[in-house]
């Protein structure tokens, strides 16, 4: 177990560092970093091209004032930089040139192309400045305030076309409204009311991380405000995509090493539930494999001891009803043929009453030995069944007709249900049906009633009593060998002990099951029920 453990230690640690020096680098460079460059040219989108065509208007030499000028207006910081292709690759050449924004999420820099010899730098700040409440602000006074100033130069009645004019240049919607058109509350339309920003988050803003969807602020004392967003609807798609890919590699390289682990457990498993299935057929002498590198091994080691335990015991169990058995035949025998000698050498009453009350012992005992070799001769081998096909009714009624002429005091009932065709082994069904006639005979009280079915899966036969009936909780136990319910009745009505265990083997083959219930007659009902589909041997 503890090799088991370093070696899923070593596997995940060795994984956890493939992970950090060959997966995450390609990760950050095909997925999070052209996610992130995006949502930074998507955010600073509009304002950068609005200033960038402002300061085109205005010398070179005066731009960096005039930036300073507007600085506090703006979530980030502003300024120049001298366009030398040199420092640029070819693709941001060419994106540069096309007037678009190329954003470095790496170094928080967004670049805006104002002539051939200058571009406009958008510097993120690490922290949100004082003033802003969160970071949606940030991104978005900037383009406000722009926003602002060019529609306070124009009348009120040219304010929608120039907001649609402009909004080629925003990657995100940009609405013009007045505020009675808002649904927003007492103390956001308060807000907006005295020039504040006001963000309005939402469940796409929360699940993205996204401090806020939408934007809204007030065109200075005028009735109009300027909404701009929602912003989710093209960050989401990007980061579930992003976030996606990032736990999907987290979770599948993580879940190798745990399979690697569990693997040899499972085959170990695998090999365990086969040997357990292979010793409830009475295969003994299987055993499980012990699996390199399974922590399940010691398990497997415990469960060969197990069932090396159990093959022993079983093997000395059958050869010592095979021994006893055997043994007993030659003193059984010497003690018939000296009774006989006896029989025939007085005539003293008494003596011939002994005589018969040793051979009525005799035939017991002749009878539990032969009870005791079928039993074994069964639990060591299946013999050859010949299955045929039999009509019940008068099959059980020939049976019934030796157990009537025997016990003419016994009053036995064949309840009849017409015709009814089974598939059976004429020869062992009728010595499980005669022993249960037997049972039925030792317990009752001079009646019997046997009746058969055909059921949905196949046939049952029943066979009941008027005695004593059996208990409940030994409703299994009388078809385990030798088991007496009751030793004080057992001796008075004989038996060997083995007659319901042969029952059981013999339905076993007819992969069927032997059971005891209440009767209806109030002793005992024996059922002995097979299914129609059988599996020939």
């Amino acid at each position: 177990m503890k090799r088991s453990l370093l070696f899923l230690s070593f596997i995940i640690i060795f994984s956890v560092v493939s992970i950090q020096l060959l997966v995450i680098p390609h990760f950050e460079s095909n997925v999070r970093y052209p996610t992130e460059k995006w949502a930074l040219e998507f955010l600073t989108s509009g304002s950068t091209d609005l200033l960038a065509q402002q300061l085109q208007s205005i010398p070179k030499h005066q731009r960096m004032a005039y930036l300073q000028t507007i600085q506090a207006n703006f979530g980030f910081e502003l300024t120049l930089q001298d366009y030398q292709q040199n420092d640029f690759s070819s693709e941001q050449q060419s994106w540069l040139a096309e007037d678009k924004i190329w954003g470095d999420p790496q170094a928080d820099l967004a670049y805006r192309k104002i002539d051939d010899e200058q571009l406009l730098v958008i510097v993120k700040p690490n922290t949100v400045p004082k003033h802003l409440i969160n970071e949606a602000q940030r991104w978005m006074m900037g383009s406000f305030y722009l926003l602002n100033n060019m529609l306070m130069q124009h009348p009120q009645q040219s304010w929608p076309s120039i907001i649609d004019s402009l909004s080629d240049a925003f990657t995100y919607p940009v609405a013009l409204m007045t505020l009675s058109e808002l649904t927003y509350t007492e103390q956001q339309i308060a807000q907006l009311k005295t020039g504040a920003i006001v963000t309005i988050s939402t469940a796409d803003s929360d699940f993205i991380g996204y401090p806020a969807d939408i934007a809204v602020q007030r065109i200075k004392n005028s009735d109009k405000v300027i909404v701009l967003g929602p912003f989710s609807p093209q960050l989401k798609g990007k980061v579930v995509y992003m976030l996606s890919i990032f736990y999907f590699i987290f979770g599948f390289f993580l879940l190798i090493p745990i399979i690697i682990w569990l693997i040899p457990g499972w085959r170990s498993m695998l090999s365990l539930n086969k040997v357990a299935i292979l010793l409830g057929q009475g295969k003994f002498d299987a055993r499980a494999k012990l699996i390199r590198f399974s922590h399940l091994n010691h398990l497997s080691k415990t469960f060969n001891t197990m069932a090396e335990k159990i093959q022993r015991l079983i093997s000395s169990h059958k050869t010592l009803i095979n021994a006893v058995s055997h043994e007993l035949r030659t003193p059984i025998a010497r003690i018939e043929f000296n009774v006989e000698l006896l029989r025939n050498s007085t005539a003293n009453d008494y003596q011939l009453g002994q005589l018969e009350r040793i051979e009525l012992s005799l035939n017991e005992l002749n009878s539990l030995v032969s009870e005791m070799l079928t039993h074994a001769r069964f639990e060591r081998e299946i013999p050859t069944l010949t299955f045929a096909t039999v009509e019940l009714n008068h099959w059980i009624k020939q049976e019934l007709i030796c157990w009537q002429e025997a016990n003419p005091d016994t009053e036995i009932v064949l309840l009849e249900q017409g015709v009814c065709h089974a598939m059976i082994d004429k020869f062992y069904m009728s010595r499980a049906l005669s022993n249960l006639m037997r049972n039925a005979i030792a317990y009752g009280r001079n009646h019997i009633q046997v009746s058969y079915e055909q059921t949905a899966k196949g046939w049952l036969i029943c066979v009941a009593d008027n005695g004593d009936g059996i208990p409940l909780p030994c409703a299994e136990k009388v078809f385990e060998p030798f088991y007496r319910e009751d030793q004080s009745r057992n001796l008075q009505v004989g038996g060997t002990g083995l007659g319901l265990a042969i029952v059981k083997q013999i339905l076993g083959w007819h992969e069927g099951t032997a059971s005891v219930e209440p009767s209806s007659l109030g002793g005992a009902c024996f059922i002995l029920n097979w299914p129609a589909k059988r599996t020939h041997r």
